[in-house]
């Protein structure tokens, strides 16, 4: 009796370690995977987006992207591009996009005065300073909200979008922060 007790404890004590083990993963080159999100790997081979289990992931022309089946049509995407002598800078990059997109939509309109200084990026052990941008405009008739996460890495300008409309923002705002906290360099 105290063999089978034994044993089947054992086997308990296997089982909750197997499950534990298999919740949390990494990639094939052995960067690990938070519980319960999974890793995009960028087409060029330097970076993880890391994103929620149940978003749906796709990585196109550039892009890396991640969207949720909702109303909203939420989603972010990454794409990095090379500074230029014309971009030099993030604010530079700003200062040039949000011109654009003033000409583009006539009710866009920054949330922020100035853009808040947030930490991306796990790289080797560290972080790097990022500068967040959000704002509103309507697309067709409906009203959506952006979050731009910039950072620059070795001469290159990563920008991290999320979009949604502005009623649903705050609903996958949660999950945007754990992606931007997660995101990875290899």
């Amino acid at each position: 009796m105290k063999f089978t007790k034994k044993c089947s404890l054992l086997l308990a004590l296997i089982l909750v370690l197997s499950c534990l083990l298999a919740s949390c993963g990494t990639t094939e080159d052995g960067v690990p995977v938070p519980n319960g999100m999974q890793a995009i790997a960028s087409e060029t081979g330097d970076y993880y987006l890391m994103v929620p289990s149940n978003w749906i992931t796709d990585t196109v022309r550039g892009m890396t992207s991640a969207f949720v089946e909702d109303q909203a049509h939420s989603s972010v995407t990454v794409c990095a591009n090379e500074l230029t002598r014309e971009i030099p800078t993030i604010e530079e990059y700003w200062n040039s996009f949000s011109e654009q997109f003033k000409a583009s939509f006539a009710d866009f309109a920054m949330l922020d005065e100035l853009p808040t200084d947030v930490t991306v990026a796990k790289e080797n052990d560290g972080t790097i300073d990022a500068k967040k941008y959000r704002y509103t405009a309507t697309v067709g008739e409906v009203k959506y909200q952006w979050m731009q996460v910039l950072f620059i890495r070795n001469a290159t300008l990563y920008i991290l979008t999320y979009t949604s409309t502005a009623e649903s923002y705050e609903s996958n705002l949660d999950d945007v922060n754990k992606i931007i906290a997660n995101f990875t360099f290899r």
